[in-house]
């Protein structure tokens, strides 16, 4: 296998985010490889590339319980996902032939999709052509990320393997959620905390509202403004208006501003506790370091079901009161059973080479398939 194609779409950062990361450990394992990544809203009108791109940011930052009316409403059969189902298959008939001839002459022998959009339509049109793997982002799965056509499906949970044999769809592998090559390959605390420039000494708790910048990161930032026995690193992501606003409300005291940062291994590397929205990306990136984490905010759909799964495994707590933040950061601080508790749980579904295991099984297939 040396050359394949990706395929996202920028609804969010994780899609693109999980993309990358099959691609560099692609690229790892493959020095010579050749790589298509490409975003399939490119493919479209930019008029519809913004509609869905910024429709879904909005609809995280202002208001989520639309998505959740969209995302309940499509994962059962009904008139709103039969609606859906028509709309999409209308798109693919007209964008769908430039995304082929894209394909075609990169001469990629597989496909990978992260986002649903374009994922089984074409492979249906290109059952003769190349096999297309589906990859999820999230704990559990969509009607929309379930379909038989796939030559092999990967998730991330028992759950969503029981999704898949509930739609008899064998050919599904739990294998996690691809995250970069570097989790793989953790900084230590000292580490990362001398290149962050705290102390070994400062009990470090990490907020953030993921690559959007979204949820209650506000307050659950203003809850550590009185408290001198914790340091709060807030991460604001692409969400430039968040960041400005903390900054001005903070800025020069002790409360630790950023906005997006390129090495958030660091940053999970370096806190003790983390307090963050339930994306799938996020939470196996903070898995990877086998970080403790209060949830927070999430979205009605994907983000709540991810909580859920993580949190009745014991490997993260809700936080339903984001004022109580601080207060309750400082009583799991002060409880190391309970912590080694956590993180033991962490280590049991903590897989950061998801990637890896995603593309040697992907070889296999194609190699399976090539010896018939």
């Amino acid at each position: 296998m040396d050359s394949i194609a990706i395929l996202y779409a920028s609804e969010g950062t994780g899609h693109r985010t999980a993309a990358e990361a099959l691609r560099d450990r692609f690229l790892i394992d493959h020095p010579n490889g050749r790589v298509v990544c490409r975003d399939v809203l490119d493919y479209t009108p930019w008029l519809l590339h913004n509609i869905v791109s910024d429709g879904y940011l909005f609809m995280a930052r202002h208001t989520p319980w639309a998505w959740g009316w969209f995302y309940w409403g499509s994962d059962k059969p009904s008139f709103q996902a039969r609606s859906f189902d028509c709309i999409h298959d209308f798109l693919c008939r007209f964008y769908l032939p430039a995304i082929e001839a894209d394909l075609y002459r990169h001469g990629v022998e597989a496909v990978f999709f992260t986002h649903y959009f374009a994922a089984a339509n074409l492979a249906r049109r290109n059952l003769d052509k190349f096999p297309v793997f589906y990859v999820n982002t999230d704990f559990v799965c969509h009607r929309f990320q379930r379909d038989a056509v796939f030559r092999e499906s990967f998730c991330a949970s028992p759950i969503a393997v029981r999704q898949h044999h509930d739609d008899k769809i064998s050919r599904v592998v739990d294998s996690g959620i691809p995250i970069a090559p570097k989790y793989g390959y953790m900084p230590s605390k000292e580490n990362a905390r001398a290149k962050l420039g705290l102390t070994s000494e400062d009990k470090v708790v990490l907020i953030s509202g993921g690559g959007i910048g979204a949820g209650a990161v506000t307050e659950a930032a203003a809850s550590f403004a009185e408290r001198s026995d914790i340091t709060p690193v807030v991460i604001c992501g692409n969400n430039r208006g968040l960041f400005d606003k903390l900054t001005r409300m903070y800025g020069g005291g002790e409360m630790r501003i950023e906005g997006f940062v390129p090495n958030m291994e660091d940053y999970y590397a370096a806190a003790d506790l983390g307090i963050m929205k339930p994306g799938g990306l996020s939470l196996s990136e903070a898995f990877a370091a086998e970080l403790p984490l209060f949830l927070i905010d999430p979205i009605p759909g994907q983000e709540q079901l991810n909580m859920d799964y993580v949190c009745d495994l014991g490997a993260a707590f809700e936080l339903r009161s984001v004022k109580c933040a601080a207060d309750r950061a400082a009583m799991l601080l002060g409880d190391e059973a309970r912590l080694a508790e956590v993180r033991a749980n962490i280590k049991k579904i903590s897989r950061p080479d998801a990637a890896g295991d995603i593309l040697r099984i992907a070889e296999s297939c194609i190699d399976e398939d090539r010896r018939r």
